[in-house]
């Protein structure tokens, strides 16, 4: 039987972070959430302590994180990134890097040495034609990469001197139910499920999905296990995007276009990302479970009941 903990995460209202409350208030832990919207968490207020606040504004809470005492503090809040214009917006250093530190900084006047998970990119890494491992040398190419390298650097001295146990995740495109609206699948499933028609760049790139439950089971054995280091935490898999669209389309089975145009392949975006798995299931001993044809059906599944749901209202 694991023995239960205090966990606060920010960020927790998010696709990745709101997944991962669920699985903790699931498995009976207490937690703590500080982010900047509640609306993916709302039917489990009652079960969670809550905050909203944004990354600026976390220090104003430090007394509550100290009163809190958190065994375990997963940092998911990042403003920005999310969408292609802000992969280069210098406000990703702003917003993000002072900010995280000071909460680094509170995390040292806690009454005992927490563990910290602080969530990073795989946007750290740049270019690279094979999978990449947690070895490989981080290069980034954007602003978004740079500046969740920059406080990787810095989470990790700072919990190194404050005696406070470190890991590093690299999520590597997670996909499922109530992902971000304005992401390729669920805009993708959207449009199609709208008879829209679609224009999209050469979709010639390669990527790496990881369906969301393998991702929270994945993430919840390093929680529990308390291991620290870096963890890619991604499928091992290789996907054509242009395969994933097929998937999408066919398994919706509308009649609207689909329209390739090269002329809009983004810049500072590398055109393969794609992950080596090993180490994250040597140490969770998890197998992912769900093929992407599958996760893909339990996604389209959900936002067509979404869709039902708003339509009856």
């Amino acid at each position: 039987m694991n023995i239960k903990m205090k966990v606060l995460i920010t960020g927790g209202n998010g696709f990745l972070g709101s997944s991962i409350v669920r699985k903790l208030l699931y498995e009976g832990h207490s937690v703590y959430v500080i982010s900047n919207n509640k609306n993916n968490i709302e039917n489990i207020l009652p079960q969670i302590k809550f905050q909203q606040s944004d990354n600026e504004h976390l220090c104003n809470y430090e007394k509550d994180i100290i009163s809190f005492n958190p065994e375990v503090v997963i940092h998911c809040g990042w403003s920005g990134g999310n969408n292609y214009n802000d992969v280069n917006n210098i406000k990703q250093l702003y917003d993000n890097i002072e900010p995280s530190v000071k909460f680094l900084e509170i995390l040292n006047k806690l009454p005992h040495r927490p563990n910290f998970i602080g969530f990073g990119s795989f946007a750290e890494y740049g270019y690279y034609n094979e999978p990449i491992s947690e070895m490989f040398i981080e290069n980034p190419i954007n602003l978004y990469g740079l500046s969740k390298l920059t406080f990787k650097k810095y989470s990790e001295l700072l919990c190194k001197n404050y005696n406070i146990g470190w890991t590093w995740i690299r999520p590597c495109y997670i996909y499922g139910p109530n992902d971000v609206k304005t992401r390729l699948i669920p805009t993708l499933i959207n449009k199609f499920l709208n008879n829209e028609d679609v224009i999209l760049d050469s979709c010639e790139a390669i990527t790496d999905y990881l369906y969301i439950d393998d991702f929270v089971k994945h993430m919840y054995q390093l929680i529990i296990l308390k291991s620290t280091g870096v963890y890619n935490l991604c499928s091992g898999n290789q996907y054509l995007i242009k395969d994933v669209v097929n998937l999408i389309h066919t398994e919706i089975n509308n009649n609207n276009n689909v329209i390739y145009d090269p002329s809009k392949n983004r810049k500072s975006i590398p055109s393969y990302i794609c992950g080596d798995n090993k180490k994250i299931q040597n140490i969770t001993n998890i197998i992912n479970k769900t093929s992407l044809n599958e996760g893909l059906i339990k996604t389209i599944d959900f936002y067509k009941n979404e869709k039902s749901s708003n339509i009856k209202r």
